[in-house]
């Protein structure tokens, strides 16, 4: 499916926006996109946005497992909390819908972060419950690294509501991405190769 999803974010108090575009492919699991940023905040690195929840939709699902296509008719909305500890924190929301082969939707991101250099992104998984009624929780620990080499981490709590049906998830799952990013000479876009799977746990 093709990507057309919006950015609007504040993180250590300076606004910017972004264009998220590119594709993905429920059969192999490998997507593309392109974030194009309006600025960079002071203190933060494009690679931080590194868990595109438009991907989710179209993970490859093995052994009995379910993506949010198999699992719900229209969409969802995303709540989530990316803490780095020390009290930096960034606060993520989202809304993807999917019809007519685009997945469309947008995203805030705001908070509070210290990591102006990375340099790579560490593969991530997250672990998916049923919690009541057309919804879910999610829980992982994402890394990146440092130009120094050292490895920053935060805990990643998300909770996901789905309209439709009402009993969305009934097995816990665990969803694993890899990426392989690159950055612009002017350190504005983004583009991305992402490797993902959804797995029963």
């Amino acid at each position: 499916m093709r990507i057309r999803i919006s950015i609007i974010g504040c993180i250590n108090d300076q606004k910017f926006t972004a264009r998220v575009s590119g594709g993905t492919d429920p059969d192999t699991g490998q997507a593309s996109i392109r974030l194009t940023y309006s600025n960079i905040p002071p203190l933060w690195h494009p690679f931080n946005y590194s868990d595109p929840l438009v991907l989710t939709p179209d993970y490859r699902e093995e052994d009995g497992a379910f993506n949010f296509r198999s699992l719900a008719q229209q969409g969802f909305t995303a709540t989530c909390t990316i803490d780095f500890g020390r009290g930096l924190m960034l606060r993520k929301t989202a809304e993807i819908r999917w019809g007519g082969g685009v997945l469309i939707g947008g995203y805030f991101i705001g908070g509070t972060v210290n990591c102006p250099d990375i340099v790579g992104i560490e593969p991530y998984e997250e672990f998916m419950h049923p919690a009541g009624d057309g919804a879910m929780i999610g829980i992982g620990m994402a890394h990146w690294r440092r130009a120094s080499g050292e490895i920053i981490e935060a805990c990643v709590s998300t909770h996901y509501k789905f309209d439709e049906p009402k009993d969305v998830l009934k097995i816990p799952q665990v969803r694993r991405s890899q990426v392989t990013p690159s950055l612009s000479a002017d350190g504005l876009t983004v583009d991305a190769a992402y490797e993902t799977v959804v797995l029963p746990l």
